[in-house]
């Protein structure tokens, strides 16, 4: 009877198809709706990120402007500024740009082609016309002392950056929901193992109950209360029957995976994980890392940009704009590019504003407010995040403890059912003492199934938080 006992309180086998956490993970990395938004997001930003990246590079562009004008003033009257005419016009132009990344203008080197033609009953006085452009070089700049270019360099670095770190925080976050719902089905498998032992358990103790009332050596009321240990067992074998159902579905719906297999068992691992790393690197590693952190970064620097561009616009503001080139006007093409004349414009455009009625200085105001409202968003993040590390470490070291701790208890408790059960079989105890050493049994294998979960939930917190790998 005690090998009997003993091989039914094995351990719950591990079947050809079990499924360890780190390929759980792995397939939730992959197949998720999270996983592929995140990716998504992430291929956004990137394409976002090298489309300003080429911008900033040489661009050449060729404009073709067709334009049509047809002039009607008075139909009775031809004179020379109230005529009426059709007039087709193209400007063709091709152009070489470049930002000018240190100062925060714009430079450009090209050339350009006006062609008019005038349809008239008389076209003697009107006729055909081309300006050639053969070379326009320039320069134009807006708001001197305020570099736009330079500052929408650190804010797409800034975003760039947190879309990074934003990816690898969210294939972290599934891995930490991937944990939970494995662990839940883990631990709703444990429990249905050992519902199975506690119902095979029962109907071997019932058995041998009723051979022995038939030979009067146990009481009806033993045997009855054997009776309804075997009908609490069916009952509890039932419930933890639907509730690994209700696990495996909330995991296979989370993993997208139609092939996850419908039996088997989750490989649980049992040896904890040593992280080599000092608290104070555990914090400096999440202070990295942290996209939240992040976000509030990129934030700032855009409240910054604001707050830089509003002090400099309160006051007069200058606009420059310089070209020099060559230029000719002919009635044929050749003679307007073969006969060219230098020309230089400059232009130089100051705003002064008189009456605003504080509008400039509002508006400075307003952004040196959300300026310090980023910044103290900020601090608030990192004192936030320094908070969650320091539970998260206490949580692990608590919840390693307490691992170790259970599964000593699992141990124990299941030596002391054996020998109690074996010792009830065999008439040396009594029921209540056969139930109370199953009871005990069972709460150490619970608190065990939970330290375990809690265990490696919260190391999976910790890696979201640190990224560590």
């Amino acid at each position: 009877m005690r090998k009997i006992l003993i091989a039914i309180l094995l351990l719950f086998p591990l079947l050809a198809s079990a499924q360890t956490l780190e390929q759980v993970i792995r397939l939730a990395q992959d197949s998720t709706i999270a996983a592929f938004q995140s990716r998504y997001e992430y291929d956004y930003h990137t394409s976002r990120f090298a489309r300003f990246e080429a911008l900033r590079k040489p661009q050449l562009e060729l404009t073709i402007s067709p334009n049509y004008i047809k002039m009607i003033t008075d139909p009775t009257r031809d004179y020379v500024y109230l005529r009426n005419f059709n007039r087709f016009s193209t400007t063709g132009r091709l152009m070489l740009s470049q930002k000018a990344l240190g100062l925060g203008g714009d430079a450009y080197l090209g050339g350009q082609v006006l062609w008019s033609e005038y349809f008239m009953n008389d076209q003697r006085d009107m006729p055909r016309e081309f300006v050639a452009m053969p070379l326009v070089v320039g320069y134009q700049q807006s708001l001197l002392g305020y570099n736009p270019h330079r500052w929408e360099k650190a804010v797409e670095d800034a975003r760039m950056e947190a879309a990074r770190k934003q990816l690898n925080y969210q294939l972290h976050v599934i891995a930490e929901e991937t944990t939970r719902r494995f662990f839940r089905l883990a631990c709703a498998q444990g429990m249905l193992d050992m519902c199975e032992r506690n119902m095979q358990m029962a109907d071997t103790l019932y058995a041998i109950a009723r051979e022995k009332a038939g030979i009067a050596m146990v009481s009806l009321a033993e045997l009855r209360s054997m009776e309804l240990q075997r009908l609490n067992a069916s009952n509890a074998l039932q419930s933890a029957l639907n509730e690994e159902q209700l696990a495996r579905e909330a995991l296979v719906s989370y993993l997208r995976a139609d092939d996850f297999p419908d039996e088997g068992r989750l490989t649980v691992p049992t040896l904890t994980r040593q992280i080599s790393l000092t608290d104070e690197d555990i914090m400096d590693l999440a202070r990295s890392n942290s996209p939240a952190i992040q976000q509030c970064r990129m934030a700032l620097t855009e409240a910054r940009q604001q707050q830089d561009k509003a002090r400099r616009e309160q006051g007069a503001k200058v606009g420059v704009d310089l070209n020099v080139g060559m230029q000719q006007l002919n009635s044929n093409l050749l003679g307007a590019i073969t006969d060219p004349r230098f020309y230089m414009i400059g232009a130089v455009t100051l705003s002064i504003p008189l009456i605003d009625h504080g509008a400039a200085k509002s508006g400075h105001a307003a952004a040196v407010a959300w300026s310090e409202r980023e910044t103290q968003a900020l601090r608030e993040a990192e004192r936030a995040l320094a908070e969650d590390v320091r539970i998260t470490l206490a949580n692990l070291r608590s919840h390693e403890q307490m691992l170790a701790q259970t599964a000593e208890a699992v141990a124990l408790a299941d030596d002391v059912f054996v020998l109690t059960a074996d010792n009830y079989a065999n008439g040396l105890c009594d029921i209540n003492t056969y139930s109370l050493a199953q009871s005990r049994r069972d709460s150490a294998y619970n608190q065990h199934l939970a330290a375990l979960a809690n265990y490696w939930t919260t190391y999976y917190h910790l890696l979201t938080l640190t990224q560590y790998e």
